[in-house]
């Protein structure tokens, strides 16, 4: 397979494996549900990582607002409830105190599914615990702890292009679709409405399939910048999250380093969106094309039916539609005004990867390896990150 085409098999497979987790989280919204008409609290620290924590914030559109985002156990009460990627001393105490923990599995922290001396010292649980430990319960994201989903022979010591906001933000998502529908109804049947996000969800990610030759042709253009001496610059205004998912464990190094004035004709912005015509994203795309840049645009064609006279994707020297053309989400629940749980963030950050990917495959046939970041919360991660340094600096790429 193409790199594009592993990352995209890689992401069903995530979303695949998803299904086995929905009766699970039927029953774990369920007792949420309670929590709250109880007057509890329903916590969330599910967002290890750089998009998640964007993307599961609570100012998100098409957050129903009912799991609260915390940093701290503490202030966790007795008949509370937390999902949570945490493992230390600190979730126990929670969970002796009364608090129904629910640990969601991440990529990011050390825990009893991957092999033992995997993780770095640095991201492992310093008080010896592991999920079994200081939980009620486990809920698996289905991120494999590698991260990345494309293997490439280049790269031996670790897989390319990450997968945490396709694991952590649907498990999301999918919390929080049921919940919402077992807060409003609570005679409703479990795993209904995280059914259909999940199907609609891979419906869309089947669908950017159609997109592979139009990826292909833009890495190929991408490459032939880059190797004159372009810089590749990544910017999400509405949704600061996208931009985040580059320099990260599995991402190429080049993005958003260097100088953009050396070369800017030879440049490259790729613009990830969730509105098809954010006004400063606009303005950046036309502000990067008159200075000669190749942009990239991912967003939607529409939002609620309405078209506007320009969009991101029609400027765009390449543009790509993210499916989502929904200003809430794509669960309706009766007596909510606005839909929730959207797929915007979700199926834009996997475009984006499924570009990353196949830029780096295309450089490779032209025989230049890229340079990709291992991820520090592996054993020797740090320090190959610190030994590739000094010859990305003198290549750029």
């Amino acid at each position: 397979m193409l790199y594009m085409e592993q990352y995209h098999h890689g992401t069903l497979e995530i979303l695949r494996r998803l299904r086995g987790e929905l009766d699970q989280i039927g029953e774990l919204t369920t007792r949420a549900a309670q929590v709250i008409r109880d007057g509890g609290t329903v916590w969330t620290s599910m967002d290890r990582g750089h998009m998640p924590h964007y993307e599961q914030a609570e100012q998100r559109r098409g957050n129903p607002r009912l799991l609260k985002n915390h940093h701290e156990f503490e202030p966790l009460n007795r008949g509370d409830m937390v999902f949570t990627n945490w493992c230390h001393r600190d979730v126990l105490a929670a969970r002796e105190k009364g608090v129904y923990v629910v640990c969601v599995t991440s990529n990011y922290q050390d825990n009893e599914f991957r092999p033992a001396g995997f993780t770095d010292i640095t991201h492992s649980n310093p008080d010896g615990l592991m999920l079994k430990d200081v939980s009620n319960a486990i809920l698996h994201s289905h991120i494999p702890y590698t991260q990345g989903l494309v293997d490439s022979p280049e790269f031996p010591e670790f897989t390319l292009c990450p997968s945490s906001t396709t694991g952590s933000g649907t498990v999301h998502w999918l919390i929080n679709a049921e919940l919402a529908h077992r807060v409003a109804h609570p005679e409703a049947k479990e795993a209904d409405k995280s059914t259909a996000y999940l199907s609609i969800l891979t419906e869309r990610v089947e669908s950017v399939r159609d997109h592979m030759v139009a990826i292909r042709e833009t890495a190929v253009t991408m490459t032939e910048r880059v190797l004159a001496g372009g810089r590749w610059f990544a910017r999400s205004i509405e949704h600061p999250g996208f931009e985040t998912e580059f320099n990260v464990a599995s991402g190429p190094r080049i993005v958003n380093w260097g100088d953009w004035d050396t070369k800017n004709k030879k440049n490259i912005m790729l613009i990830s969106a969730i509105s098809p015509a954010y006004p400063n994203e606009l303005k950046l795309a036309r502000e990067k094309q008159s200075e000669g840049a190749y942009v990239i645009g991912i967003g939607p064609c529409t939002l609620d039916g309405v078209e506007p006279d320009t969009s991101l994707i029609s400027i765009a020297n390449a543009g790509f539609d993210n499916l989502s053309p929904e200003s809430g989400g794509v669960i309706e629940i009766p007596g909510r005004s606005q839909s929730i749980c959207p797929t915007s963030g979700i199926v834009g950050n996997v475009i984006q990867q499924m570009i990353n990917a196949q830029w780096a495959e295309e450089m490779i046939r032209q025989e230049t390896v890229p340079y990709f970041l291992r991820g520090i919360y592996q054993n020797g991660g740090r320090e190959y990150n610190a030994a590739t340094a000094s010859a990305f600096e003198r290549r750029g790429y």
